[in-house]
Order: structure tokens, then C-alpha cells, then sequence
């Protein structure tokens, strides 16, 4: 008689293997779709960041068409398309249908997504809440015409079941576009896939992204720049940033015949030099072969890299969006808030965190139709992908909630806590391997590094903001003394000289020594046969002045403009012209004019004006030209602002505006020289 089992035995028979497919289905919160609204913009984000990831990779300028539209009173379609390079049929299924499938797993190099999991999972829940297979159409360009597959994810097995295919001649000469039917809900608000879209067009300012909307709306951001990023080239290994399991996975792959070898040639930031000293302070043979090296050989040899000063990790593998496209990103896309002010974005040197490089970066915005009753904006991003939940769990958002802004011109209860007023700040960071709470990547987790680094950024962008209220205070004072004059003087001298009999005198010297300021004047006029921008220079100082104006717009209203006299220079893909003024002696004027077609959708905030020649303490109606446009002045106006700043110091003026946060900063200096 056979004994009955044992409860060992019983447990012991229930044991079986999880596919990853099916953890991910019944744990789908893990990667974002706990929600149908949630579920919607996870969907939508997977899919446009791999659109845009293959197009920077083939270095094709991203063309991504995202439509929405209802089926049914709880579902969603969602058809996202690319331009990029396509992807081979015997690829397709796996790509789509198969999670923990992808290319850059094992490539240490920054990039959006990483695990292969992100696409392959929106098909699961699409797969799993319709039980519509995901629809998928490519064509590469050495091909006539494009495949299309229908396919659903095998959970126990995880792997793609092609439910049917067929090809198709496509006007595309190459591309990709997913169709998914899944359970969902689209609202517009700040977590939706308007908002995800209109972030990824700041921080790509490279791609043209449409979006449309389930009523029909068709929202385009255009292109702000033809100019693409860099290629964050693949870099090895780094001994800081490798464990004692993965050293010993590298030691038994390598095919180099030596230790030495293996540690120069196959690890970053290891010199010959280093190399020699490494092996010596494990006390192991140089000339061992790398599969021999086990144990505790193995952890003498990880103790002794991460002891000897090695060169730091590579910035290469890093992409940063640059300050010039930062402002460009956000200016291209804010422009119906008109912002008042720009901040010089802020890219701080590359770092280095547990064997991996990162860097920060920050743009700062103020004043237009920003709300100015409500906390700041804050647009997090993370190797250039928005985050848009779990902003109070994220590292960015206690850097800034951790900063003192009252100093900076911010109203703050307590010095803690977002502050409120007109302002929006984006803070990227950007690395090999960011440090995310979960797999959903919605949030960088607190890191002292990362941390020290944002704060730094963000005191830069700050001290920039409160330069500029603190000079847009001087100069409302100024404008306001300088229309009282205007108005005053002229009846005050009409009077008096109606008393004595004379003629009234000429009041411009009088508004020159009470001024001492060169006044710019930049009215836009409408008429039917255009839109005119008359610009007024009048010198209101005792001292003749020799002076370089710059204007910035947008390049598209660069290529409608006109000017007279014609620019001495111009940048039309920045948007920039300039001109060497006439020398003008006090009280003297001069004069140009910007002309742009009749209808032409302008106004004064499209332009920002700048002189270079004169410091900002005597200059109304302009910013002396902002440090990072690295533009070769004339001999006449450096000399002219030379003249200057000798003159304000002979006679003690031009006192700077004190820092009161130097002491913060003064660890950031240390450490950049």
C-alpha cells in the first residue's frame, strides 16, 4: 500500500515555473497600468519614446503621429507612428509580443528605455483587457512593402502568437506603427498624454510630434531645430559601478590571455599604471588568465580597484539636451504663456554616482500668463523622457521644496515647500543608470549625489531670476521717473518761459544729466499693409556711446523679416541679428525698423532685445547681451565698454548686487576648479 503524501509532498507538487509575462500581468501597477487613465499615457509614452529612440539612432530627424480615439463606452484605440528605419519581419514578434526583449539591456550608454519591457507590456494589457491583438505595420527601406502582424503575448510561455499577417503597400518609404485597442480613459489634464507630448517636444525640441485627440482636435508641436542631439556613444564597464558577482561574470567571458590585458582593454578608467598597481595591492599575478581568478583572489582584486585612484567614468555615454536647445524647447513650445523672462539654462559638469556618470540640468522661466496665485510648474525629466506621476516621491522635487526661494524673489511659506509665483522650472537628469523608485520610472529616487547636484543647478537658475526682477524693479523705477520728467518738464518749461517772455528751451540736455540712461524704444504697429517694429535709440547720458544691438525671435519670424539698415550679422537659424549703432553723443538718436508681412501673428514679447557697449545700470528698455552667445564684439564697442568700466570705477560706481547665497555655492566653485 502506497503511503499518502506528505504535506511536503503536496506543496512540493504545486511548485512551478513564472514566466515574466505572467508577473507582469498579475503585478501590471509595477509598470504603470493600475488605471485606465494611467494606462492610457504608459501606453502612449512606450511607444513614442521607442519612435523617437529608433530615429535617433538611424539619425533621422522623429516624425511621430499619436491618434486617440474611442471605442466603446470604457475603450481606447491608440495608433502611434514613426519614421524611423523599421524593423525586420522576423524581429516584429519579438519585439512587441515578448517582454525582456530589447537592444540596450547590456549597453551602458544613456537611453529612454532600457529593459525591453515597456512596449511589450502595454500589448499585455491591451491583450489582456480587450483580448484585441495588437496590430503592427513596418517597412523597412530596402523593402517594397511593409508587414503587417496582428499578435498577442503568451503569458506561461512569454512569448508572441501571431494571430494573422499580411504585407501592404505603405506610403511611407520607411516606419513603424502600433495599433492597440485596450481599456481607457483620456482626460486632459496635467497626467495625460497632451501634457507627456507637449514635455517630450520640450526637451526634443529635434522632433515633430502630432497628437489626436479623441473630439478631432489635431495639436501639432512643430519642430524647433533641425539640429540633432548627440549620440551617447557605448562605454565599458567602470570598476566603481560593478559588484563582486558581475566582476566574476566579466572575468569568465573575457577573452583577453591576461589579467593586465583584461583590466585595460576591457574595464573603463584602468591605465597601464593603474593596472600595475591594482594587481600588486590584490596580490595576484599579472599574467594570470582572467577565468582563473576566483574567490577570494576575485574579492582582493574588487577591493583593490575600487581602492586605487582610477580616471573617472566616461561622459560619452551621455546625451544632455544643451542649454541653446533648452531654451529653445521651451520657448518653442510656451509661447502662448509669453514667458517674460528666460532664464540662461543651467547644464552642470558631468558627475559620478556608483560607477556611472550623470549630469543635471535646468531651465527657468518667468512671468507671461504663468499662473502667478499657484505653486511653481515643475517639468521633471529623466534622459529626456517626462516624468509626470509620483512627483512628491521624486528627488527633483524635494531638491527644489528643499530650497529657500524667498532670497531668490519666490513667495515660500517657511522657506520649505514648492513656492508660488509666475515661474515653470524643467530640471533634467540625465545618466547611464538613473536610480528610479520602480520599474514604471515615474520618479528618481533620493540620492545624495543627485541630490547636491539639482540643488546646485537650481541655485544657478535662481540667482539668474533674481537678477532679473531686481533689474526689472530698477528699471520700472525707471520708466516711471522717466515719464514723470517727460511729462512735467515740458509744462513746467512752457510756463516759465511764458512768464519771462522767452522761447521754451531745448529740454533734451536737462533729460540727459537727469537720466544718464540709453533708452530703447520697440513698439510693434499693425497696419493692413504689415506689422512694423520702429526701434528708437536715444543716448541719455553725458558721454558719447558706441553700442551693438542684438534682437532674438523665433526663426520662423526671422525668415518673414525684413530690416533697414540691414544687419551687420545674423544667425537665422537662432533667430538673431545685430547691428553696430552710429556713435551716438548725448542726446543723439538713431533709428531702425523691423517689417514683417501684412497678418503676420506678432507682438513686443516675440522679441528680446540686447546692447552690448553699456552696462545694465544705465540701460532701459534692454539686457546687456547674455554671456553664453559667444558673439566676436567690434574693437569699437569693447573699447567703448572699457572706457566705461574704467570710468565707473574711477568714480566708484557699479557696485555689484550682493550674493547672499555664495556660501552655498562656494563648495560648487571649489569643486569645478
Amino acid at each position: 500500500m502506497v503511503p499518502p503524501p506528505t504535506i511536503a509532498h503536496q506543496l512540493a507538487a504545486r511548485q512551478r515555473e513564472i514566466s515574466v509575462a505572467e508577473f507582469f500581468e498579475r503585478n501590471r501597477q509595477i509598470l504603470g497600468f493600475d488605471n485606465p487613465q494611467r494606462s492610457l499615457l504608459t501606453t502612449v509614452k512606450e511607444a513614442t519614446d521607442n519612435g523617437i529612440d529608433a530615429c535617433e539612432e538611424a539619425g533621422i530627424l522623429p516624425e511621430i503621429l499619436v491618434e486617440i480615439a474611442k471605442e466603446g463606452e470604457d475603450r481606447i484605440r491608440v495608433s502611434v507612428t514613426d519614421n524611423g528605419p523599421g524593423i525586420l519581419r522576423k524581429e516584429i514578434p519579438n519585439v512587441f509580443a515578448r517582454l525582456l526583449y530589447g537592444s540596450r539591456f547590456h549597453s551602458n550608454r544613456q537611453a529612454r528605455g532600457q529593459q525591453g519591457i515597456g512596449i511589450s507590456a502595454a500589448v499585455l494589457y491591451a491583450n489582456l483587457t480587450t483580448a484585441r491583438p495588437a496590430k503592427i505595420t513596418s517597412k523597412v527601406e530596402e523593402e517594397e512593402a511593409a508587414h503587417v502582424l496582428e499578435l498577442f503575448l503568451d503569458t506561461q510561455k512569454n512569448q508572441p502568437r501571431i494571430a494573422s499577417e499580411d504585407v501592404v503597400l505603405w506610403d511611407r518609404p520607411h516606419g513603424t506603427k502600433i495599433e492597440l485597442v485596450l481599456k481607457a480613459r483620456y482626460i486632459r489634464g496635467r497626467q495625460s498624454p497632451y501634457e507627456y507630448l507637449r514635455g517630450t517636444a520640450i526637451v526634443n525640441p529635434h522632433a515633430r510630434i502630432v497628437l489626436v485627440e479623441p473630439d478631432g482636435t489635431r495639436v501639432t508641436f512643430e519642430r524647433a531645430t533641425d539640429e540633432k542631439p548627440p549620440i551617447a556613444k557605448e562605454t565599458l564597464p567602470h570598476p566603481y559601478g560593478l559588484e563582486l558577482g558581475e566582476l566574476g561574470y566579466l572575468l569568465k567571458a573575457t577573452k583577453r590571455p591576461t589579467l593586465t590585458e583584461f583590466l585595460t582593454k576591457d574595464l573603463q578608467g584602468v591605465s597601464a599604471r593603474a593596472a600595475k598597481e591594482v594587481v600588486a595591492a590584490a596580490a595576484i599575478k599579472a599574467s594570470l588568465p582572467p577565468a582563473s581568478v576566483h574567490g577570494d583572489d576575485q574579492e582582493r582584486l574588487l577591493t583593490a580597484l575600487r581602492t586605487i585612484p582610477l580616471v573617472a567614468p566616461s561622459s560619452e555615454g551621455l546625451s544632455p539636451i544643451g542649454a541653446m536647445l533648452i531654451k529653445r524647447g521651451l520657448r518653442n513650445v510656451l509661447g502662448e504663456a509669453r514667458p517674460d523672462f528666460f532664464a540662461p539654462p543651467v547644464s552642470r559638469p558631468p558627475k559620478v554616482r556608483g560607477g556611472f556618470p550623470f549630469m543635471v540640468e535646468v531651465g527657468l522661466v518667468y512671468g507671461g500668463a504663468l499662473p502667478a496665485d499657484q505653486s511653481i510648474q515643475i517639468l521633471r525629466f529623466a534622459n529626456r523622457v517626462p516624468l509626470l506621476f509620483q512627483q512628491g516621491a521624486c528627488a527633483i522635487t524635494n531638491a527644489v521644496s528643499n530650497l529657500d526661494w524667498r532670497r531668490y524673489g519666490l513667495d515660500q511659506k517657511g522657506g520649505s515647500g514648492l513656492p508660488s509665483g509666475p515661474a515653470l522650472l524643467l530640471v533634467h537628469v540625465a545618466s547611464n543608470k538613473i536610480p528610479f523608485t520602480s520599474e514604471a520610472k515615474e520618479a528618481i529616487a533620493e540620492d545624495p549625489e543627485i541630490d547636491r547636484e539639482i540643488t546646485l543647478a537650481l541655485q544657478v537658475a535662481a540667482r539668474h531670476l533674481r537678477t532679473h526682477l531686481s533689474r526689472r524693479t530698477r528699471r520700472d523705477l525707471a520708466s516711471e521717473k522717466f515719464a514723470i520728467i517727460l511729462k512735467i518738464l515740458p509744462k513746467l518749461a512752457e510756463k516759465t518761459s511764458h512768464l519771462v517772455g522767452k522761447e521754451i528751451p531745448d529740454l533734451t540736455p536737462v533729460i540727459t544729466r537727469i537720466m544718464d540712461v540709453v533708452n530703447i524704444e520697440t513698439p510693434v504697429t499693425s497696419t493692413p499693409d504689415g506689422v512694423w517694429v520702429p526701434v528708437e535709440v536715444t543716448n541719455y547720458t553725458p558721454r558719447a556711446r558706441v553700442l551693438e544691438l542684438f534682437v532674438e525671435l523665433s526663426p520662423d519670424l526671422m525668415g518673414k523679416a525684413s530690416f533697414e539698415p540691414a544687419p551687420d550679422g545674423t544667425e537665422p537659424a537662432l533667430g538673431r541679428a545685430w547691428w553696430t549703432l552710429p556713435k551716438l553723443v548725448p542726446s543723439g538718436k538713431t533709428r531702425l525698423e523691423l517689417r514683417f508681412p501684412a497678418k503676420t501673428d506678432v507682438e513686443a514679447n516675440d522679441f528680446d532685445w540686447y546692447v552690448a557697449g553699456i552696462d545694465e545700470s544705465h540701460l532701459l528698455g534692454a539686457d546687456t547681451l547674455p554671456g553664453d552667445w559667444d558673439v566676436r564684439l567690434p574693437r569699437t564697442i569693447v573699447e567703448a565698454a572699457e572706457a566705461a568700466e574704467a570710468e565707473a570705477h574711477a568714480t566708484g560706481a557699479g557696485d555689484e548686487e550682493v550674493d547672499y547665497d555664495a556660501a552655498e555655492s562656494s563648495a560648487s566653485a571649489a569643486e569645478d576648479d
